[in-house]
């Protein structure tokens, strides 16, 4: 990959895709939701379009059920989303949807949220929804 650190760098990049993914698929899947739309139904629809993905595929029926079985945890992935941060600064690289990632995930760990799978993403959206759409 590189010189003395650039593996560690590539788990950073991971990591920094695979969060904004999960962010990603989980709006989504509140949208759907909040418009109507069986979110279960959407990664069959998009399979094979340019949306489709592993992630996809994988987390979306799960945010649509909210099945949080453990696959990974929250405060690992502020962990190296933190770490990705630290590494943008380093190198004056500006990474504006890291931050609001990052952020997400810090908030959820912060309520308490942090042992869970990424599928507790969904308790983000908890608030107040309006009866219809207008």
């Amino acid at each position: 990959m590189g010189p003395s650190g650039a593996g560690q760098t590539t788990k950073l990049i991971n990591q920094v895709l695979c969060g904004l993914g999960f962010l990603a698929v989980a709006e989504a899947t509140q949208l759907a939701e909040d418009a109507g739309v069986d979110a279960a139904k959407i990664p069959q629809a998009l399979k094979g379009g340019r949306a489709d993905s592993a992630l996809l595929q994988e987390y979306m029926p799960r945010f649509a059920t909210r099945d949080y079985r453990r696959t990974g945890r929250i405060d690992n992935m502020v962990k190296d989303l933190n770490g990705a941060q630290d590494l943008a600064r380093l190198t004056n690289t500006s990474m504006p949807l890291t931050a609001v990632c990052a952020e997400v995930h810090r908030m959820l760990t912060a309520a308490g949220l942090g042992g869970e799978d990424q599928a507790a993403l969904m308790e983000y959206f908890k608030g107040p929804k309006p009866d219809k759409l207008s």
